[in-house]
């Protein structure tokens, strides 16, 4: 029978104490504020139109965003007005990027509503290695997108 001695089992306590960069599983929960309009300008390059915001969160998640849809199709027949659409979602900080995949759902026209799912598919800086998801949901008048961010995020310093 092997007996940890009293020495070692010390030893043992006091490196696991030590201090540690956050690690892929520990998480943070995410609520930010996304405020954005549609643009023909500052869009990437090559994108005739974007979507370009404000976000203002906890957690580092405060900058600029830009996105564009790369797919879209009209919604069910029972429900007209609706468009579902996916595209990539980018989240730009002084703290490093996020890109996320947002697969969402909104009323045509520019009134209406919106909700997404975002799903983190990359990061640099502090959010090289985050991995997570973001929940989006809100509404669009008179030209601007107001909604909330609401998700978590791993793995950022």
């Amino acid at each position: 029978m092997n007996v940890v001695k009293p020495a070692l089992l010390a030893l043992l306590v006091a490196s696991a104490s030590i201090a540690l960069p956050t690690l892929a599983g520990e998480c943070k929960k995410i609520h930010a504020d996304l405020d954005e309009i549609q643009s023909t300008q500052g869009c990437n390059a090559g994108l005739a139109s974007c979507f370009l915001g404000e976000v203002d969160g906890n957690h580092g998640l405060r900058g600029t965003t830009h996105f564009a849809a790369d797919s879209a199709r009209a919604g069910p027949a029972t429900s007209p007005t609706f468009v579902s659409y996916s595209g990539p979602f980018e989240y730009r900080t002084g703290r490093g990027n996020i890109t996320v995949r947002e697969t969402g759902v909104t009323t045509s026209g520019p009134e209406g509503v919106v909700t997404a799912y975002q799903q983190i598919v990359s990061g640099t800086g502090d959010f090289a290695e985050a991995t997570g998801y973001f929940f989006v949901s809100g509404h669009k008048t008179g030209g601007t997108i107001d909604t909330f961010v609401n998700g978590e995020i791993c793995g950022t310093r």
